[in-house]
């Protein structure tokens, strides 16, 4: 199986299934899950803050998948947030689930015009790309020039593992040379696995999704190919190999 094939069951084939889910449970589940592998509540709230977001500005998120941040962000702030999504199954979730507007659409080339956006976000979509530069040079055009950008970047602090496919870690070095190099400067950075965990109930609607996907997709190949990537993942997070890290940046 190609890399293409096994991007398309994790973010497109698993975003419907997800959907489906969500739309059997009900819409209390439909934020929880997702958000899965992309935001908890408390990193979403420690950059909302850190946006410093003001009354009807519009969000951009960049590889939004179902929505579930971008959502969230519309619940508790008065951001408007339009997403992003390569893969057309997720972009239909997040506009049936929660009414985004979402476009299928890629980092690399944003259908929008230069400082259109006074806030964006891109929440565990930079390490999976060799085309950081680009993105971050696209995202730098289309916000405004005192523009805020929020990200979520797994980030590798460790020279010597294998790579699971579909994933482009890059070191802190890295990154904070090619934010400046797109005209941005951090603003601020903490490691997401110091800040709190979800509650007992956005885990509890979070796993009833997961269940219910398992019990109707189980036996799918494609199921077992997702689990194994997020099993690899999640042994190079725990081993410390990788670490999620959260930073706002503004220009330079």
């Amino acid at each position: 199986m190609g890399v293409d094939e096994q991007m398309q069951d994790e973010f497109g084939t698993m975003a419907a299934w997800t959907r489906q889910a969500v739309s059997d449970l009900g819409p209390d589940h439909a934020i929880p899950a997702a958000c899965r592998g992309s935001g908890r509540p408390s990193g979403l709230d420690w950059i909302l803050t850190r946006l410093g977001p003001q009354p009807a500005g519009r969000l951009l998120d960049v590889g939004a998948g179902l929505g579930g941040p971008a959502a969230y962000a519309k619940m508790h702030t008065a951001l408007r947030p339009v997403c992003v999504e390569p893969m057309r199954q997720a972009a239909a979730g997040a506009a049936s689930l929660f009414g985004l507007p979402a476009l299928v659409g890629d980092g690399a080339r944003l259908p929008f015009a230069s400082g259109s956006f006074r806030f964006a976000w891109s929440l565990g979509t930079l390490c999976t790309t060799d085309q950081k530069g680009v993105w971050l040079a696209e995202l730098r055009r289309v916000l405004r020039p005192k523009g805020r950008l929020g990200l979520l970047v797994v980030m590798a602090t460790s020279d010597s593992f294998d790579v699971p496919w579909g994933n482009a870690f890059p070191s802190e070095e890295e990154l904070t040379w090619l934010l400046g190099a797109a005209g941005f400067m951090v603003l601020d950075a903490v490691w997401s696995d110091d800040l709190a965990p979800a509650d007992a109930t956005w885990q509890r609607l979070e796993d009833e999704v997961e269940v219910a996907v398992r019990d109707a997709h189980g036996a799918d190949a494609r199921y077992a190919t997702v689990k194994e990537q997020e099993r690899n993942l999640g042994e190079l997070l725990e081993s410390g190999r990788v670490r999620g890290r959260l930073l706002v940046a503004g220009g330079a």
